[in-house]
C-alpha cells in the first residue's frame, strides 16, 4: 500500500510533486521487489537533464519525511486499497493468471491464501501503514545508487 501511495502512477505523491510540480524527474516510481523472501522498497526515477542528484535526493527525502510526519489520509488510503482490489480482481480473469496465482500460494504453503489476500490489504489501517513506514523509512535502511549516462559530444 505504501508503494501505491508513493509511486504507482501519475496520481502518486512522488509523481505529483517531483514530476509535475517541481519538474525534477521526467519519471519516477516506487515498488517492492519481494515475493517469497523480504525484498526492497525501491524508489526509481529519471532526472530531468541538468538537475543535481543531491537536489533530487533531498526532494525525495522531504516527501518521505512528510509521509512520516503527516501520515496518510483516509481518502488516500481508500484510493490505494481500491486500486489494489481492482488489480487483484482483474488479474485472476484469465485462466493462466489464476493457475499461476494458485501455484504461487501453494508454494507459500497455503493455496487457500489466494482467497484471503485481498482481505489482508483491505484490513490495513492508517496506524498499520504508519508503523510500517516508520520501520522502513529510516536512514539506516537507505542506499542510493546512481546510473549516470555518458554524453557523447
Amino acid at each position: 500500500i505504501l508503494t501505491e501511495i508513493l509511486g504507482s502512477g501519475e496520481v502518486s505523491r512522488l509523481y505529483q510533486k517531483l514530476v509535475k510540480e517541481k519538474q525534477l524527474f521526467s519519471s519516477i516510481s516506487c515498488y517492492h521487489t519481494g515475493s517469497i523472501d523480504p525484498g526492497l522498497l525501491v524508489i526509481e526515477g529519471k532526472l530531468v537533464q541538468g538537475v543535481d542528484t543531491a537536489q533530487a535526493d533531498l526532494a525525495i527525502e522531504q516527501i518521505l519525511q512528510e509521509l512520516l510526519q503527516q501520515g496518510v489520509g483516509n481518502e488516500e488510503l481508500e484510493k490505494a486499497k481500491n486500486k489494489i482490489e481492482a488489480m487483484i480482481t482483474f488479474e485472476d480473469m484469465s485462466l493462466l493468471a489464476l493457475a499461476n496465482n494458485l501455484a504461487f500460494y501453494e508454494l507459500l504453503g497455503d493455496a487457500n491464501r489466494m482467497n484471503t489476500e485481498l482481505d489482508n490489504y483491505l484490513n490495513v489501517s492508517n496506524e498499520d501503514l504508519m508503523q510500517a513506514a516508520q520501520t522502513i523509512f529510516t536512514p539506516n535502511n537507505c542506499s542510493t545508487l546512481y546510473y549516470k549516462s555518458k554524453i557523447n559530444t
